[in-house]
């Protein structure tokens, strides 16, 4: 059928009036401003690389990246005129709800980065440990998800004390506040590499999933301009493309062009952290889906950032094919009107029969992705996601049974030593190796580094100890990586479900257990 059409195309334009070039190189350049939430950083590396690679140029396109700051909004940019195109995070969404005229053309990041970070030393590990803490944030609107997640944990302002987001990390490192709002592709790491354990308390393990970096214009801008914001778009998606395929080039180029002077390393865990929030491997980069959209809507409004539900028919671009943005003036200027009425029938054909798989194929990627945000990489166990649904469901049946919290004992010494290659492998032979040791009615998953968490429906306090000792057993034989043996030893802490306990509550007393059992001075015994 392609090859079909492609001689259909060259019969048509060998009877059509003579060519001329295309539109974008007869008229200069159109000159318009892209406004960044933030500074240049890997977090953006795809407006730059369309830039650096010529994919605004050939779309006709002169493109000036202006970097963001605290004290600026993109939004107010774009509606004032001083910007064509902003990236933006839910504060795009919440200014169409209250009557702004935006339009978002692409979500860049299917899931939001933003976290809540603390030094670990600090005990807070979970949003109920963050109770009378100094807790620094953005205003509401821009940092949306985390409000989110306080609001369905259950806490307010007043049982917080909130300080306005210097923006400088210092302040966490130096005690200055408890609580600071980060991003998990950049500060955790630039702690990391001081020497510093943090305590990543993240909103999608709490249910509050929100797009970000969304790539957004007016709706005038759209009327007025509706072929330049699909060439934009489309390039910018190119750039994004190119630097996610080309993360080295990405990285040198915001050294060499931008001034970028974070450490390789930085950059490089920096890159891949957004490549996992951008998921190209499951969606199309860009990708928004409406009824995402209208559920994290309908949670801005429960939580009193947006006064009710609106429609969001206006907000969410509808994207003209690629190929059509960059065949136009060809179609336009070469092909008699018979011939282009024949090339767009088959063309149109085409596009049905692959829209049609294209749908099928998001579908099956959208449930892969749900199931993937319940699964540990790794291992392959659930993760803290699924576990914390799991206990979720049990704290409400009629026998909760007990909870197993296992750390692993000087599991740091085995990465210092062999590498964290060696370290993951023998996590992964771990997981096998007591799974196979459980029954089908157990829970097995991984919390986070070398914790597990094990549920046992229904079970006693005595058949937890057996099984225990069970694992303990299990663990005697040493691990083999690469012809080299390994042995780690495990702590165990079991907490017995109590009437009235949360989830979290649960949770909280298996590892305090773990830590008596560990010996550490510091425990508090299991309550």
């Amino acid at each position: 059928m392609k090859r079909y059409l492609l001689w259909l195309l060259l019969i048509g334009i060998s009877h059509a009036v003579p060519l001329r070039a295309s539109e974008s190189t007869l008229e200069a350049p159109e000159r318009v401003v892209l406004q960044l939430r933030w500074l240049h950083q890997p977090q953006f590396v795809g407006y730059h690389m369309a830039k650096a690679k010529g994919f605004y140029a050939s779309a006709g396109l002169d493109v000036e990246i202006r970097p963001g700051g605290k004290d600026i909004s993109p939004v107010e940019e774009v509606l004032s005129g001083r910007a064509d195109f902003g990236v933006g995070n839910t504060e795009v969404l919440t200014s169409y709800a209250s009557g702004q005229p935006l339009l978002a053309l692409a979500s860049v990041y299917q899931h939001s980065p933003s976290i809540f970070l603390a030094r670990r030393d600090s005990g807070i590990l979970t949003v109920d440990d963050m109770r009378g803490k100094r807790i620094m944030m953005f205003s509401a609107h821009q940092d949306a998800e985390l409000l989110a997640t306080l609001f369905y944990q259950g806490l307010n302002e007043h049982q917080l004390i909130p300080l306005p987001t210097s923006v400088n990390i210092e302040d966490l490192i130096e005690g200055r506040v408890d609580i600071f709002n980060a991003y998990l592709s950049n500060e955790p790491f630039y702690l990391e590499e001081r020497g510093i354990p943090v305590s990543v308390i993240n909103p999608r393990n709490y249910g509050i999933d929100f797009y970000s970096d969304i790539l957004f214009t007016t709706q005038a801008q759209e009327r007025a301009h509706p072929d330049r914001v699909a060439r934009f778009r489309a390039a910018s998606l190119a750039g994004w493309r190119y630097a996610l395929a080309h993360p080295q080039e990405a990285i040198a180029l915001l050294r060499k062009e931008y001034g970028v002077n974070r450490s390789q390393a930085h950059m490089e865990y920096e890159l891949q952290v957004s490549k996992e929030m951008i998921q190209p491997l499951y969606v199309e980069i860009g990708y928004m889906n409406p009824d995402r959209m209208t559920h994290i809507m309908q949670q801005l409004v429960e939580i009193g950032l947006v006064s009710k539900p609106v429609s969001l028919h206006e907000f969410l671009y509808q994207a003209p094919s690629e190929q059509w943005i960059f065949w136009r003036p060809w179609f336009l200027l070469s092909l008699a009107a018979s011939v282009l009425i024949l090339l767009l029938a088959l063309y149109l054909l085409m596009c049905n029969q692959r829209l049609n798989r294209e749908i099928a194929l998001r579908r099956q990627r959208e449930e892969e992705i749900w199931q993937l945000a319940r699964r540990d990489p790794l291992t392959g166990l659930p993760n803290r996601l699924s576990l914390m649904e799991r206990l979720d469901a049990q704290v409400k049946g009629p026998a909760p049974g007990c909870l197993l919290f296992c750390d692993l004992d000087d599991f740091k010494q085995v990465n210092d030593n062999f590498g964290h290659s060696h370290g993951d492998a023998l996590l992964c032979q771990l997981a096998e190796r007591i799974s196979r040791s459980l029954g089908p009615q157990h829970f097995f998953a991984r919390l986070a580094g070398d914790e597990f968490v094990l549920l046992l429906p229904g079970h006693d306090q005595a058949q937890a100890d057996a099984i225990a000792e069970q694992i303990r057993a299990v663990m005697q034989s040493p691990f083999e990586v690469e012809g080299v043996p390994l042995t780690v030893g495990i702590s165990v802490g079991i907490s017995q479900y109590q009437p009235g306990w949360r989830a979290e509550q649960w949770l909280i007393q298996a590892d305090r257990a773990m830590y008596h059992d560990k010996g550490s001075p510091l425990a508090a015994p299991p309550g």
